[in-house]
């Protein structure tokens, strides 16, 4: 599986854009680890984060349908 298809949002089990659902998805882990350690990073480092989250929720393609 390519990265193209690996990592995409998941805006149906996703909460704001769906970027930890979509990570945890290409890694296949549980995605409450996943915002456990999004949110710790927000609380450490909050601007790089927040500026990678937005990058990532515009040039992330959302998950389709038939890619699963």
């Amino acid at each position: 599986m390519s990265l193209l298809h690996r990592f995409r949002k998941d805006t149906t089990n996703g909460y704001v854009a769906g970027i930890c659902a979509g990570i945890a998805r290409g890694f296949n882990i549980d995605r409450k680890w996943v915002r456990i350690a999004a949110l710790v990073c927000v609380l450490l480092f909050s601007i790089p984060t927040i500026i990678i989250y937005v990058i990532l929720a515009v040039t992330l393609p959302p998950k389709s349908r038939w890619l699963d």
